[in-house]
């Protein structure tokens, strides 16, 4: 760490990670660390090697679990306009991850809806064979679309084809990802039913607040899934002590 920053307060990656749960309570090490790997985050290292995270580092990661929170963005788009000098002007003028946030919400939607990527990119990308692919349209975990003789798929999609790599390195396959997609369905009917009321009202107000009380309940109910997940894992792992 250089003399110019000694002086400067910050946090431990644990320090940080307690005062982010207090908004976000599923935060974990392991998550700021994916972030920093994704090029999203770049902490400073104290003298002893360890992660210290600034004032703007903390607005940055506010920033980013905002954005994934509330508008359920992929990485890829957090990350381009976190390096745009837009939001360098912001974090130099000392604005909070609010105001950021209230200013460039809107900028995100129409992009993340429209971007699309090539179905034989991704196979390359992730390295998916053509039977595990087949699996996944067969059983309705990722669509796929034909634009100028081109299979496409949606942003939404391409995280999942990203996830289903990295399972199928644990011999994880397509089979065993039937009961999360008939979870997913029977979550989507719940929020749908809750959602549906606001839709049906007419009016551009109420269904702006649908998309924003849709995408809230998504991110719930995906935290409250995982705290589930770890409770029982937790329970798992105290039996073998």
């Amino acid at each position: 760490m250089d003399k110019k920053h000694q002086s400067k307060k910050y946090l431990t990656i644990g320090k940080a990670v307690k005062e982010l749960k207090k908004i976000y309570p599923s935060l974990t090490n392991s998550k700021l660390r994916f972030l920093e790997s994704e090029g999203l985050i770049m902490p400073g290292r104290s003298i002893n090697k360890y992660r210290i995270y600034y004032k703007e580092d903390i607005e940055k990661l506010k920033f980013i679990l905002k954005m994934q929170k509330d508008l359920y963005l992929p990485l890829t788009v957090i990350k381009r306009k976190i390096k745009s000098n837009e939001f360098k002007k912001f974090i130099s003028e000392d604005k909070s991850s609010e105001s950021i946030q209230l200013k460039l919400s809107e900028e995100f939607k129409p992009d993340y809806k429209l971007k699309t990527f090539s179905l034989g990119d991704m196979k390359k990308k992730f390295k998916l064979s053509p039977s595990l692919i087949n699996d996944l349209f067969k059983n309705g975990i990722v669509d796929c679309k034909k634009e100028n003789n081109k299979y496409m798929i949606n942003a939404g999609d391409f995280e999942i084809l990203k996830i289903v790599s990295e399972l199928s390195k644990y011999g994880i396959q397509v089979k065993h990802l039937k009961i999360f997609e008939n979870f997913a369905n029977r979550n989507s009917s719940f929020i749908q039913q809750v959602v549906f009321p606001l839709l049906m009202s007419g009016k551009k107000e109420f269904q702006n607040k649908a998309s924003r009380t849709l995408n809230k309940l998504e991110r719930m109910l995906c935290d409250f899934q995982e705290l589930l997940i770890k409770k029982e894992n937790r329970k798992f792992m105290e039996k073998y002590k």
